[in-house]
């Protein structure tokens, strides 16, 4: 999108977290661009996908069962929308709980929410520090119904709201939140609930999970328990062709999701993406307590270092953009690793940094919203010395737009408490940086922090 969509995007968020901006109220009823609920389901959906330890893809491969189940169980063409974009959404609160999950875990949590689609709470005590299996349990349930609330703050309808708060009902009762039985689960619900299952299993299994033998076990397994007979043979019936597996395991799943939905791109005004925003970031930087506004901070300090080095306002809104951005992807790093109160070993960092990837993807998914961001992103953690990742790029490789946003990030790292540290004044930290000057940091974006923090830095 263009510097001008960035820059309208930009003023609404500025002007509600730091205030002082009438003409950016006036903004955002007008319409910014052209969505569908897909597009956004796809952004969420990925970056979900991240924060329970799935692979790229498993909301929109969920989404794809469910959709192929629903149409072949006849139901209508609302009840199919509704099924596919709760299926995009349905973990939608996960990320809330990931460090309370961590706290509690003796894994990963992302491996325990993993094996958690597939098991019953009470199989996940050898994983579950003991005493704890209550608090785990209780976790769960949660993140389901803080889902439900933060949908409704989505452009869905009730029935996607109701479909996301109720996809880990199961049929036998032993599900949650509100432990319903039988009919007493529509049809619709029970529809989405096998087709999380079975992805999450034939995730599980790789490549031999890809077969309609492998399927036929699994809806067996499940028949009775989380679903009926007839949402099992629907289970079995929808995957049982060349189709289908075809494009499952191809590069066709957004196509196939779209095409059996209502097709008319909906208006979305600046304000609505400024709160779609908003809230994707609020879930990811509040999956740690220690980055709870660590992505604002560094888009904020992006936009007046822009500024204070005589930066036009299109540029300086887009990098105040860019550094709202630029961390989605730690929706994918354990907490484990976000909140350690020691010291990454070599592993740990090499997962830390697969952050840069996974923000690109997630972002990837925006229909072209966020493309001019991607370069600048991608370098945030590159250095003037070469000493950076992912590329090692160095002194005139790195664009003034890294430069700018490397330093931010540098910056609110430093005077931000973390679990083995507590932060630097703003003093202290420029003092540090200065330090580095030339071999991490450009003196002149420097230089500009300085004067935004109203410190004296040395040229």
């Amino acid at each position: 999108m263009s510097r001008d969509f960035l820059r309208k995007v930009w003023s609404l968020i500025y002007e509600d977290r730091e205030g002082g901006d009438a003409a950016a109220a006036r903004i955002g009823g007008k319409v910014a661009t052209e969505l569908t609920l897909v597009d956004i389901g796809f952004i969420y959906g990925a970056a979900i996908d991240l924060s329970e330890g799935q692979s790229f893809g498993h909301a929109q491969r969920v989404a794809y069962i469910a959709q192929e189940m629903a149409v072949g169980l006849e139901m209508n063409e609302d009840e199919i929308a509704d099924i596919t974009l709760a299926a995009l959404f349905h973990d939608l609160g996960l990320i809330s709980v990931t460090h309370e999950l961590t706290e509690l875990s003796s894994s990963p949590e992302t491996e325990l929410l993993v094996n958690h689609a597939r098991d019953e709470v009470e199989d996940l005590t050898s994983q579950v520090r003991t005493g704890n299996i209550q608090k785990v349990a209780e976790l769960f349930i949660q993140h389901v119904l803080n889902g439900a609330e933060t949908a409704e703050g989505l452009p869905l309808t009730p029935e996607v709201v109701r479909l996301i708060r109720g996809h880990h009902e199961h049929y036998d009762g032993s599900g949650y939140p509100d432990g319903l039985r039988g009919d007493d689960i529509p049809l619709t619900q029970r529809v989405l609930t096998a087709a999380d299952c079975l992805e999450t299993a034939i995730a599980g299994a790789g490549e031999r999970g890809h077969t309609p033998e492998f399927v036929r076990a699994e809806a067996l397994q499940l028949s009775g328990k989380q679903i009926d007979q007839i949402t099992s043979r629907g289970l079995v019936d929808a995957t049982q062709n060349v189709r289908f597996w075809g494009i499952f395991t191809g590069g066709q799943l957004g196509k196939q999701l779209i095409s059996r939905l209502p097709q008319e791109r909906v208006a979305v005004t600046y304000s609505e993406i400024a709160t779609f925003l908003d809230q994707l970031i609020f879930q990811v930087d509040g999956k740690s307590p220690y980055r709870q506004h660590h992505s604002w901070n560094v888009a904020r300090h992006c936009y007046q270092i822009s500024l204070e080095l005589g930066l036009a306002e299109d540029l300086s809104s887009a990098l105040g953009m860019a550094g709202l951005l630029h961390d989605v992807g730690k929706a994918g790093v354990s907490n484990q690793i976000l909140d350690k109160p020691k010291w990454l070993t070599g592993p740990e960092y090499e997962l830390a940094k697969k952050h840069i990837s996974h923000t690109l993807k997630v972002l990837s998914y925006g229909s072209g919203l966020f493309n001019d961001l991607s370069d600048w992103i991608s370098g945030h953690h590159e250095r003037l010395d070469g000493s950076g990742y992912p590329n090692r790029l160095k002194g005139d490789q790195l664009s003034q737009e890294v430069r700018i946003i490397s330093t931010a990030d540098v910056y609110d790292a430093l005077i931000s408490d973390r679990p083995y540290r507590k932060g630097l004044d703003a003093s202290a930290a420029v003092r540090f940086m200065e330090g580095k000057v030339n071999r991490y940091f450009d003196p002149e974006v420097l230089g500009a922090l300085g004067a935004v923090i109203g410190s004296s830095v040395a040229d």
